[in-house]
């Protein structure tokens, strides 16, 4: 199965008020409750994203299973597209699957929304993939945003429509100015951009004038309103008549709205100073949310010196053309997709574009490149959040390389970095970039033979035999060849963890794990390279009952990551520790500390193979220990996430543990407590493991005779909501809300509805 399994609800929060869209968010609703796809369609500003993400919000209790947004602005690959829905679902990747099929096989039985917001560039890779998602899940439903139609079968189109404001021919009677939507955001952010500004009796019909002049924009009426930081309201509202009467002349073939917010930003755009001018160009070639120093990195020089840089990005904030972030205690910038699009117009009108790509790609190349020298350090921590925040950036420069000529070698090298893959937990994606980017390789090289030993040692971690079996000697032979001694080293490394994992004899490993670790040493490689063949050294160690060299290597590589503040090699150290005193029959309560202390760091990156290998050697430590019913529930979250990884290691070490447990309480229960924990997703199943977190002292309760809908449809009679108030409230129609209803009468045995009321208090656990 997929993850996870418990509903997720992944939509960011509001950031201000929500204002004028109350009868269209009624009527997504209403469509909802007939339709599975409905496309919210506008121009740029008018608000999609918004109000797609307050219907999602609102709606949510009609999807048991989850709402799930998945941006797509900053993509640019369409063969990445089902990469990047995994990645709103967190899904774990799956080896030897198609990532289509993976999100198949994700929603096939689920309840759930999709949010897949700005499509326009990807219409025909989104609607090939909603079409097939939509086919293959009969509950799923899809809303998106789009500035035009995907065109699919069972498509329903909702125009986005500016909001509402006062009649230019009718009468205004003063006072009802407010009754208006556009008026109303437009109070609502002048208040924020001037606490303490009102609506008066004189100013408002400036303030009538000028949303009519923005046509009821939204994007348009918040610039608008915080140009009130630097002009009063008759400046703003006179220096709008001019731009207007001016481009009245200049862009009639332009739509009037596309002229309003065209003529809104050009304003803005003016109001800036040159050097913020210059700055929101150059800033639209980011593709995500930016740092200050790729900000530096990429956009200053003698035009923009470093020394303005921040006082020219503080007036933008002002000016509401970049917005402030903050994730994970790092501090982000961010664009609008419609402000970044008129930046990157005026970044093409000045030529300045394809240096400006190629000094992004470089940066990133070099983050790249500055992260793999420092991942074995003391900002560990820091460097998984970031390359997490900056991976759209990443695909970006990955995509330039890709695509153009000469620049293969430096996107394998961005490519080619295992660590990078495994820690961000995109490894199927290591395999687009790598294969693409070996495909336009003839000639032998460096980047050839180490991307060939990175693409095999992939295959390893993920199950696939045909990349590991023919891969690493090509990759061995050419850096033999080339004389290249760090291709040679992770070539070595790789054919020996392939006999590791049981691809010939195991003991042939040893001498390869040695020779590949003195060549790293010997060469300089970054220290995790070195590291992970001692993890997989010691391992096999260990599985050969040499536990003196194992514990001998791994307490070696504990002191060595504690004194770097190192904490990814650091837990596989204690893991190692753990899985060698349990093998040894030693004290198993130790053991299980160990591991509940793994998993907390672990939980820190997303080391998906690490969750999986503590987790199986946490159940055997929990079956040591007699606790036979936890340990079962651990045995079966944990398989289902080998079966994500599509390989599994250390199995044969599992039975010795299983037969215990179920000689403690006999096969039919402890098959019961695997399937429970079979049941569980990646979260869930850590908050089962980690006392602090659950108490770890029960597995989850078993399903009642109630699906999860009628379950819902239980809850809402007990609330005392009538058929056509459970229908609205669930998007379906009143029929089949009556119809649930009747469903749960007779599966409880009831004639009331007030039966099922005093059932759900008695039973209010209900089945998840």
């Amino acid at each position: 199965m997929s993850e996870p399994s418990t509903p997720e609800t992944a939509l960011p929060a509001d950031v201000s008020s929500f204002v004028g869209r109350h009868s269209d968010l009624e009527s997504i609703r209403r469509l909802f409750s007939s339709a599975r796809m409905v496309t919210l369609v506008g121009i740029g500003g008018v608000g999609k994203t918004r109000l797609a993400l307050r219907a999602a919000d609102e709606m949510r209790r009609a999807f048991p299973d989850g709402v799930c947004l998945a941006e797509l602005a900053s993509l640019t690959e369409p063969d990445l597209l089902p990469h990047a829905v995994l990645d709103a679902l967190r899904i774990r990747e799956r080896p030897e699957v198609d990532a289509a099929v993976a999100l198949d096989e994700h929603v096939r039985d689920r309840r759930m929304l999709l949010v897949l917001d700005n499509c326009e560039h990807l219409v025909d890779a989104v609607a090939a993939l909603v079409g097939r998602l939509l086919r293959s899940a009969p509950d799923l439903k899809v809303l998106a945003t789009s500035r035009h139609a995907l065109r699919i079968a069972g498509e329903h189109l909702y125009p986005v429509l500016p909001l509402r404001v006062p009649d230019p021919d009718g009468p205004s009677e003063d006072g009802t100015a407010l009754d208006y939507s556009a008026v109303a955001l437009f109070r609502d952010r002048a208040t924020a951009a001037m606490p303490g500004f009102a609506i008066t009796a004189d100013n408002e019909a400036a303030i009538v004038r000028l949303c009519r002049r923005l046509e009821g924009i939204p994007l348009a009426i918040e610039l608008a309103a915080a140009r009130l930081r630097v002009l009063t309201l008759p400046e703003l509202a006179n220096r709008l008549d001019d731009r207007f009467e001016l481009l009245r002349e200049g862009i009639r073939d332009l739509p009037d709205r596309h002229r309003t917010l065209g003529a809104l930003i050009d304003w803005s755009h003016d109001l800036c100073t040159p050097a913020e001018q210059l700055l929101w160009a150059r800033a639209s070639v980011f593709a995500g949310g930016f740092a200050v120093d790729a900000l530096e990195a990429v956009c200053t020089d003698d035009l923009l010196p470093p020394a303005v840089l921040l006082d020219t990005l503080a007036g933008l904030v002002d000016k509401s053309v970049v917005s402030r972030e903050e994730h994970g205690g790092q501090v982000r910038f961010r664009m609008l997709e419609t402000i970044r699009e008129y930046g990157q117009a005026r970044l093409a009108e000045s030529g300045e574009g394809p240096s400006l790509a190629r000094r992004h790609r470089d940066w990133f190349a070099d983050l790249v490149n500055t992260a793999t020298r420092q991942w074995a350090g003391p900002r560990q921590v820091d460097w998984a959040v970031r390359l997490q925040l900056d991976h759209a950036d990443i695909r970006l420069a990955l995509e330039y390389s890709m695509t153009r000529p000469g620049e293969v070698a430096t996107g394998l090298r961005i490519a080619a970095q295992p660590w990078f893959w495994s820690a961000t937990d995109h490894l199927n994606e290591a395999r687009v970039w790598l294969d693409r980017g070996l495909a336009q390789l003839s000639e032998p090289s460096h980047e050839h033979a180490w991307a060939l030993a990175t693409r095999a040692y992939i295959a390893a971690f993920r199950g696939d035999d045909a990349a590991l079996h023919e891969m690493p000697e090509r990759a061995r032979d050419m850096a033999l060849d080339l004389g290249d001694q760090p291709a040679l080293a992770l070539a070595n490394h790789v054919i020996g963890f392939r006999r590791a994992l049981g691809h010939g004899e195991i003991r042939s490993a040893i001498p390869l794990f040695t020779e590949a670790m003195r060549q790293y040493d010997k060469t300089g490689m970054a220290a995790q390279y070195h590291d992970a063949a001692v993890v997989e050294l010691a391992t096999t160690y260990a599985l050969l009952h040499e536990f003196d060299n194992a514990m001998e290597l791994a307490d070696d590589l504990f002191e060595r990551c504690r004194s770097k503040g190192e904490r990814w090699n650091l837990s596989y150290a204690m893991w190692l520790r753990a899985l060698i005193s349990l093998l040894k029959k030693e004290n198993p309560h130790r053991a299980e500390e160990t591991l509940l202390e793994v998993l907390r760091i672990k939980r820190v990156f997303r080391d998906t193979l690490g969750l999986a290998l503590t987790l199986e050697v946490l159940a055997w430590a929990t079956a040591a220990k007699g606790e036979a019913e936890r340990a079962g529930v651990l045995v079966g979250g944990t398989d289902r996430i080998w079966r994500t990884i599509g390989s599994r290691h250390l199995q044969g070490k599992r039975a010795h543990y299983e037969a215990l447990a179920r000689a403690s309480v006999g096969d039919s229960c402890y098959e019961a407590a695997r399937a429970r924990g079979g049941e569980l997703g990646v979260d869930e199943l850590l908050r089962y493991a980690l006392p602090e977190a659950t108490g770890g002292t029960a597995p989850p309760p078993p399903p009642t005779r109630l699906t999860r809908r009628e379950r819902q449809v239980a809850e809402l009679v007990a609330e005392g909501m009538s058929n056509r108030q459970i229908a609205e409230e669930l998007v379906i129609s009143r029929r089949t809300a009556e119809g649930h209803v009747e469903k749960v009468l007779a599966k409880l045995g009831f004639t009331a509805r007030t039966q099922i009321a005093i059932w759900i208090a008695r039973n209010p656990a209900g089945d998840r």
